[in-house]
């Protein structure tokens, strides 16, 4: 994941790394909620409004809404220099790996057996273990990951109460607004410690 040239030894000119100017970690909490909230509920209308018919390519197309646009979204994040030109490359390749991991237990299991947790769990350990080799961050994987998850999943199981008490769009629109929510918390936590660890010197 060096190739993304977002850990800090990867900043160009420089021969050693570059002290983290991130933003600090409520602000990183914050904004990644609502930024990613936006993006979240922008995805969630292609559900709530019926603009893309089947269900296999209503998924793709809302994935493809979070792989362009999250990226870019949570770049202001990054401390490196350019970073919303490399950070959405980036964080397009690992919302494609969650995804596909959600998908496959989502579409493995039909839907049941709690097919969307189990999603969850393989596709957010996978992500926090690329952003941390995107960064050249190492350890506490586990600690992020449960961080993750955790506002990952409060997002989402609040949206579907909340679609269960409303309904209809509106209900679908309140889902998607959570889960964006609870969902760029958690990045957000992991975009500032997977910045603000110490990371090992470049052979």
């Amino acid at each position: 994941m060096k190739f993304f040239g977002l850990a800090p030894s990867s900043v160009p000119g420089s021969g050693a790394p570059a002290e983290s100017k991130a933003p600090g970690l409520p602000f990183s909490i914050v904004y990644g909620s609502v930024s990613f909230g936006a993006v979240s509920l922008l995805a969630y209308s292609i559900w709530a409004f019926r603009l893309v018919p089947g269900a296999g390519a209503m998924y793709a197309t809302t994935a493809l809404v979070y792989i362009g646009l999250s990226g870019l979204a949570l770049s202001r994040l990054v401390a490196q220099p350019g970073a919303w030109k490399r950070f959405p490359a980036c964080f397009a390749l690992v919302f494609l790996v969650y995804a596909v991991c959600w998908c496959a237990f989502w579409f493995g299991l039909k839907g049941k057996y709690r097919a969307d947790l189990y999603g969850a769990l393989a596709g957010l350990l996978a992500m926090t273990w690329l952003l941390q080799r995107a960064f050249g961050s190492q350890g506490g994987t586990f600690r992020l990951f449960s961080v993750l998850f955790a506002l990952h999943s409060v997002g989402y199981y609040l949206g579907g109460e909340l679609y269960a008490l409303v309904g209809k769009s509106a209900g679908q629109l309140l889902w998607g607004a959570a889960h964006g929510l609870g969902f760029g918390a958690g990045l957000g936590y992991v975009l500032y410690h997977c910045q603000n660890r110490p990371s090992p010197q470049s052979p």
